[in-house]
Order: structure tokens, then C-alpha cells, then sequence
């Protein structure tokens, strides 16, 4: 499998307790993994490499609790490894995003669930948004290239197309629209799924907004099923098919080789065997052929969502 996109999660430590949050070792009765030193990141940037990666996105919990941030960047940019860094923001000063940048992170990821002080404490357990509206300030002067990302719940269905207008505002290259997905301590509170028509409506005004933010990006990072809601309603938002144990993989804060970020299981470890080897595994296998519903193959729209996404159709919902 060439050229793969790798989501590393450099900690388990994060210092919000989001609802939706979807990290597999918050799942009741899972202990937390270790930690891996610069060390041995230096070692499992030599396995990434031989695999030939688009990038490396360095997420967590909060990657920026790490005080060696800068130098895990450098360590796979150093490799000509693209370097991005998924982040809620708390921490991400000006001296920060600049030190980012400097390091050779190619693009920073702010986590934007709501738009109102409210809602964001209601879905983090945290009053951070002004914080976070500082963090946007801090990417956009250090001029390095950022994404706000969205997750859409029941709770905030009405803030989506806001979000578009904050992002925009702040010159923000993307906005990242994600349906919740029920995983990790996420998964108690599967009431937090938006119904279609909270989902509709949220894309509906996030791509009206969109068409108001030229030269600004907004597409939909999970995959949304074109026969429930088709597409094309929504001429302001890019949609994909899945890509995950693909395109896609995660690797956990101990160096271990998953399908996705909201997949629990292990398929092995990068220091025992490598990427090519670990991604040919039969649970691979059978993880790409049986993504989809009874009745996608017949379907014409299947090219274009690949049957959405493989986790939240084996959830049930409510």
C-alpha cells in the first residue's frame, strides 16, 4: 500500500473531557498506553518513512501537553516527512505556533466543537473558548497554514455554518466538518448522534456559508452516505469515502498499528514488524471488505462515499 496518511497519537493525556471524545483507551475497562520517549520516536520515524507517507498528523489527547513537541516535528520533518498537528487549542500561543513552525510543522488542526462559551463547556467540560479563539489568532499571525475542525452532535446542530463564518474570519485555510462517531468514553453517550435532519441541516447552512468564504475549504472528514443525504444538496462542502486500513492508519501513543482512530483493535506493533507488513494482515483484509451495508454494492453512488463511515454504521445509535 503506498503512500499513506498517518494520524500518530504522541499522548493519552489531554486536558479536556470532552463527551464525544472517541480515544480507544477511554473505553470503560481499557488502561492507557505509555508514552513512547524521543528515542523511540526516532525509531518509529524510520519505520513511518520506509512506508513511504503523504504525512504524519501528530494528534492525542493533546499533543501540545508534550513538552517535546518541537522536537518529535523535527524529527520527522528531518525525514522529509510532512508534519501536521491536531490540537484543541488551549495551549497554542503565538510563541507556540511560531516554535511549531520553526520546528517544521507543516499545518496546525484547532478543534472548534462550538461556537458559544456555553456549548463549548457543555461538550468539553471546559471554558476554553476564548481560548480557542485566541489559538485561531495565534496560527493566523504566525502565518503558518491551519484547519479548524467541527464535530457535529445533537448538541450543536445549529452551529456549523457559524463555525464556516469564525473560520473564514480568521483566514483559516479549511474547515473539517465531523459527524459525531460513538467510540472511547464517546461511546456512553451515543445520544450525542445527530439525527438526519440535525445533520442536514447543519451541512445545509455550513455550505451556504461556504460559498460565502472564498478560497477557504470545507469538507466533510466523515464519510456521509450519498443515498441519505445526497450530496449535491450541498454544492459548498467536499465529501470523500472512507480511507481508512487503506489510506489512513493510527498509530497509537505506544507505536502500535490501527485501522482508524476510533478502531479499539491492535493489528501489531512498528518496532516488532513493518508498516507492510502489519497492513497486510487478514484483519485488514477483512476490515476493507466488509465496510459496507447489505445493499451498497448495488449502489451508483458507492464510488463516491464508499458506504460512509465503517464505525458508525457497526454502533448502534441510540
Amino acid at each position: 500500500m503506498k503512500h499513506p496518511l498517518f494520524i500518530f497519537e504522541i499522548t493519552p493525556r489531554c486536558n479536556l473531557a470532552c463527551l464525544y471524545c472517541y480515544n480507544v483507551w477511554k473505553a470503560e475497562g481499557n488502561l492507557y498506553p505509555r508514552e513512547l520517549s524521543i528515542e523511540e520516536i526516532e525509531i518509529l520515524a524510520d519505520s513511518v518513512l520506509a512506508a513511504h507517507p503523504v504525512s504524519v498528523t501528530l494528534t492525542g489527547g493533546e499533543p501540545l501537553l508534550r513538552e517535546d513537541i518541537c522536537e518529535i516535528v523535527s524529527t520527522f520533518r528531518k525525514r522529509g516527512i510532512l508534519v501536521g498537528i491536531a490540537t484543541n487549542g488551549m495551549f497554542l500561543d503565538r510563541d507556540t505556533a511560531e516554535s511549531l513552525k520553526e520546528a517544521g510543522a507543516d499545518w496546525l488542526e484547532v478543534s472548534v466543537p462550538s461556537i458559544t462559551g456555553k456549548g463549548y463547556r457543555d461538550l468539553t467540560g471546559t471554558d476554553g473558548f476564548d481560548d480557542v479563539k485566541r489559538a485561531l489568532l495565534a496560527a493566523a499571525s504566525s502565518g503558518i497554514r491551519f484547519t479548524v475542525s467541527h464535530i457535529i452532535t445533537s448538541l450543536n446542530p445549529g452551529d456549523a455554518g457559524r463555525v464556516v463564518d469564525l473560520a473564514y474570519a480568521f483566514s483559516a485555510a479549511a474547515v473539517a466538518l465531523n459527524r459525531f462517531v460513538p467510540g472511547g468514553a464517546g461511546f456512553k453517550n451515543r445520544n450525542l448522534l445527530p439525527s438526519l435532519e440535525q445533520l442536514d441541516s447543519s451541512l445545509e447552512n455550513a455550505s451556504h456559508r461556504s460559498l460565502k468564504s472564498p478560497g477557504m475549504t470545507v469538507y466533510a472528514a466523515i464519510p456521509v452516505e450519498d443515498c441519505l443525504l445526497h450530496h449535491s444538496d450541498y454544492p459548498g462542502i467536499k465529501f470523500g469515502s472512507c480511507i481508512c486500513g487503506a489510506g489512513k492508519w493510527a498509530i497509537s501513543p505506544s507505536g502500535e498499528l490501527r485501522v482508524c482512530e476510533q478502531s479499539p483493535y491492535t493489528i501489531g506493533s512498528l518496532f516488532d514488524k513493518s508498516f507492510e507488513e502489519l497492513s497486510r494482515s487478514q484483519f485488514v483484509e477483512k476490515f476493507r471488505q466488509n465496510n459496507m451495508r447489505s445493499d451498497c454494492s448495488s449502489c451508483s453512488s458507492h464510488n463516491v462515499c464508499g458506504g460512509g463511515c465503517r464505525f458508525l454504521q457497526a454502533i448502534p445509535t441510540r
